[in-house]
């Protein structure tokens, strides 16, 4: 039996602290991209806390038991590292700070957000630590509902003991790289495994307005333009490159929540880098 719980507790006593549990057991198909798949089961628990309006925090610890098996290829290392079973701790901490106007589709103000991941050497099999950061800024224009915004992610993750999973890597290409496909964007090995990157960077600049220019309007666009790289494999010589794409979004503000459709087009790009044009989400595009 497959299961994902997710329970949050409140306060009457106190309106800005809670408390998380989590409780899952999980199967992910990575034979496409990383040649395997893994099975994971665990608990975690973490006290989210508002500072202020604006600001919030989260800490917490997460058990999980990761089951790898079935390798597409037994010789390559990227996967044969991978396979089998092991027991990780994670201990992690997250800040928020969300001064926007709007949390579904947000023309003024700023979001920044810092994530903090450590897997200790001494309790878990696969130790390392991860670090990433989100910055988004909009400016709106006074003259009318149109506004402009830059939207930055970065994500820095080093192993702490041996190379670091490829699963535990970071990835782009879909709906975090517009114009590219799901992990279309990294270093590949010999046998066409996605190896991923510990180190990677997103700059995305746009601007934003209502479809039909009318402020009863539900369907808003987005032109936008991403710049960004993945690099820093422990599996291969994964150089620094520049990738780019641009594009352009609609988000459909419906009863249920906002869904997203988009078509992007890559400018610059990597021989083995994979295209892929539409992007469709529930959600907003950025």
């Amino acid at each position: 039996m497959l299961f994902n719980i997710d329970y949050q507790q409140y306060f009457t006593s106190n309106p800005y602290l809670s408390n998380r549990y989590k409780f899952f057991n999980s199967e992910k198909d990575f034979t496409s991209s990383y040649g395997y798949k893994s099975k994971n089961t665990g608990i975690s628990y973490s006290i989210y806390y508002d500072i202020d309006d604006q600001t919030s925090s989260n800490v917490g610890i997460d058990y999980t038991n990761n089951e790898n098996h079935s390798a597409t290829i037994s010789s390559d290392n990227s996967i044969s590292d991978s396979i089998g079973e092991f027991n990780n701790f994670k201990i992690f901490y997250s800040l928020t700070k969300d001064s926007t106007n709007d949390r579904l589709y947000p023309s003024e103000g700023s979001l920044n957000r810092l994530f903090f991941e450590l897997s200790p050497d001494e309790l878990s099999d696969d130790p390392f630590i991860r670090i990433t950061i989100k910055n988004s800024i909009f400016f709106d224009n006074s003259l009318n509902s149109n506004f402009f915004f830059i939207d930055n992610n970065i994500g820095l993750a080093e192993p702490l003991k041996g190379k670091l999973k490829t699963k535990e890597t970071f990835n782009l290409g879909g709906l975090n790289f517009k114009g590219f496909k799901y992990n279309g964007i990294g270093p590949l090995n010999s046998n066409n495994i996605y190896l991923g990157g510990n180190k990677y960077f997103t700059s995305t600049f746009g601007y934003g307005s209502k479809f039909l220019f009318d402020e009863k309007d539900n369907v808003n666009f987005k032109l936008f333009t991403t710049v960004g790289s993945l690099w820093d494999s422990d599996y291969t010589n994964s150089e620094f490159k520049l990738r780019s794409s641009a594009g352009i979004s609609f988000d459909f503000l419906t009863a249920v929540g906002p869904i997203s459709f988009s078509y992007s087009v890559p400018i610059n790009k990597s021989n083995k880098d994979e295209s892929d044009n539409f992007n469709f989400t529930i959600g907003t595009s950025f």
